[in-house]
């Protein structure tokens, strides 16, 4: 589509006049001729598609809204709605999936440790006996997870190409006479030297069309983008495998920290990003304003979900001989935990 721009502006309490104006004769059906004169129809053709009048309703309904814009904030770029401005109507949920019993973490970081301690026994014919130094660890890790979607509603300006009909020689649309525009579209399979030589031959080689612009066209336009982000207490984002991994066991809803505890057990809670922070990296990653406005109608960002998951690893401190060594038990499944694991959680 050929953009085309007049130099003539209007302000905005004539755009609104006249998409209000377009509202009314919405409203009232009304129908007229290319010179203004015709009758009017006080009711849409019964054969009319449904979809038609399901689009006009709506478009009315948005007009309106356009209409009732008042003075003050014809100076905002963008009226912001929905939670995912403020931090503090998002409602967050908070859950953390139960690590295995203590006794099973620390056979598993024994069993692993013999595996070791009998490989070095064969290769230096000596072995020393595998101890618990100390109270085994509970250490949570949190996992964020949100989802939501910006939206937004604008005025923008807009030119359309019309084209008419062959024998067309003159166009009024709106009681003004409009230009035609001749357009030659010329075979892409011939070179453009020999095309020239054979278009003195006739035009069967060329195909005309013409047509005219409507320029200063005033559009009522929506845009939308959903996402979803998953990162680590660090910020680190995470694939949806990698989410999967982590947290598509059975998680329990909890309402406080306190609810972490474990019995007679060592429990430390590993730092995060706030949820300030987090909401403001999820912004960046959903909202996507319009290339090209004239005005900013609504600007809605809306966070459908907030989690918090806290993961589980079980930090074991054993001793052999002289040398203390710590083994880490993944506390979701039971096992030792591999350097994937730990490079997602460190």
């Amino acid at each position: 589509m050929r953009m085309m721009s007049d130099p003539k502006h209007y302000d905005l309490e004539d755009i609104i006049s006249n998409l209000n104006s377009i509202r009314e004769e919405l409203a009232e059906g009304v129908t007229a001729t290319s010179n203004g004169s015709g009758p009017v129809k006080e009711h849409p053709d019964r054969d009319e598609d449904p979809s038609s009048l399901i689009l006009e309703e709506y478009l009315a309904s948005r007009l309106e809204q356009i209409g009732e814009v008042t003075t003050e904030r014809k100076e905002i770029k963008g009226l912001k709605t929905g939670n995912g401005w403020d931090p503090n109507q998002v409602i967050e949920h908070v859950f953390k999936i139960d690590p295995v019993s203590i006794k099973r973490a620390v056979e598993i970081a024994v069993s692993s440790d013999r595996r070791v301690k009998e490989r070095l026994s064969n290769f230096f014919k000596r072995s020393d006996e595998v101890r618990i130094v100390g109270t085994p660890t509970v250490e949570y890790i949190p996992i964020w997870k949100v989802k939501g979607f910006h939206e937004c509603y604008y005025v923008r300006t807009n030119s359309y190409r019309v084209n008419v009909k062959e024998d067309v020689v003159a166009v009024e649309v709106e009681g003004q006479s409009r230009d035609l525009i001749l357009e030659r579209k010329h075979s892409r399979l011939i070179p453009t030297a020999i095309l020239e030589r054979l278009q003195k031959l006739g035009s069967f080689l060329t195909n005309e069309s013409k047509y005219f612009v409507v320029s200063d066209a005033l559009e009522l336009a929506t845009k939308r983008s959903d996402a979803e982000l998953v990162v680590t207490g660090t910020g680190r984002p995470l694939t949806r495998d990698e989410e999967t991994e982590l947290t598509a066991w059975r998680t329990k809803r909890i309402f406080d920290i306190a609810d972490l505890k474990v019995r007679d057990l060592k429990v430390t809670v590993r730092e995060s990003i706030s949820k300030e922070a987090l909401l403001n990296k999820f912004r960046e990653s959903v909202v996507r304003m319009p290339e090209r406005f004239k005005q900013i109608l609504s600007n809605k960002l809306q966070i459908t979900e907030l989690k918090r998951i806290y993961v589980p690893i079980i930090r074991v401190p054993m001793q052999r001989g002289l040398v203390p060594r710590e083994v880490i038990v993944n506390g979701t499944r039971g096992e030792i935990a591999d350097p994937k694991l730990l490079a997602l959680l460190e």
